[in-house]
């Protein structure tokens, strides 16, 4: 299956676009540090927010986990934890994204991030290839979402893309196509538009493929019913024939028995 997992490149790409344009819409904005920020705090947080930009996931995520241990207030903890998660899902580190994301939801304070708690487990639980537990996730993120709220079509065709990946990578070919096409179809401008299309692409190749596959099966068994036709039918005139010389065998034994020369009997005639 050509997917993100089998493109790391395109994967890193979707996963920071997702994580850089949801986290403009939570307190204090993209990488801006709460108004109540003490300066060590602020310090760490802001390294960590520049070191998450050039890539650096490890050392962002101990700048992060400075800032965590400084924060004087929930809002702050949350906002760490929170960018935490972001750096660990950007480096593969799910296992530890999630449990970033389990300590954010007990957090007091960032309300606005815990509202995409969901959606960034969701989207951890896909990468560990927990579909099913994704789909409950990302499906309920997205039917919360209202219409009307900042950066609504941006979080909704995310959530929807990463539910039809789901669909895809569990073999649910059609209920994943639906999902795809919604995005094209309601979020024509959305980031997630063109790997939705490459998507329905690749979808539509493989049903193809599949129908071929089961032709080529379907033809197989024939040739296997035909090839064991004949192979029965095979040994059933063995049978009959060894059936037959026994009961010649038997006929010349006792023709034997009475006297009579059976190979003669035909000139005797």
């Amino acid at each position: 299956m050509t997917s993100m997992k089998k493109s790391p490149f395109l994967f890193m790409v979707f996963l920071l676009a997702g994580g850089m344009a949801f986290s403009q819409n939570g307190a204090g904005g993209y990488g801006e540090v709460p108004a109540t920020s003490s300066t060590a705090f602020s310090s760490a947080f802001q390294q960590g927010v520049a070191l998450y930009g050039q890539g650096k996931w490890i050392d962002a995520a101990v700048k992060f986990r400075e800032a965590q241990g400084a924060a004087a207030t929930g809002d702050e903890r949350a906002e760490a934890v929170y960018w935490l998660c972001l750096v660990e899902e950007a480096g593969g580190d799910f296992e530890s994204a999630i449990r970033s994301l389990d300590i954010l939801e007990k957090t007091n304070g960032g309300a606005s991030r815990k509202e995409e708690i969901p959606y960034l487990k969701g989207r951890a639980f896909y990468s560990l290839g927990r579909y099913d537990e994704a789909i409950v996730l990302l499906k309920g993120y997205a039917d919360r979402i209202s219409a009307d709220s900042a950066g609504a079509s941006a979080q909704k065709s995310a959530a929807l893309y990463w539910t039809g990946e789901c669909l895809f990578a569990l073999g649910q070919l059609d209920a994943a196509q639906d999902v795809f096409f919604m995005i094209t179809r309601q979020y024509p401008q959305s980031v997630k538009y063109e790997a939705s299309v490459y998507r329905i692409a690749l979808i539509y190749q493989k049903k193809v493929e599949q129908e071929l596959l089961e032709l080529l099966r379907r033809s197989h068994e024939e040739a296997l019913k035909t090839i064991e036709e004949y192979q029965r039918r095979e040994r059933g005139y063995a049978q009959a024939l060894i059936a037959y010389q026994k009961r010649i065998a038997a006929l010349e034994a006792s023709l034997r028995e009475a006297g009579i020369d059976v190979n003669n009997a035909d000139n005797d005639k």
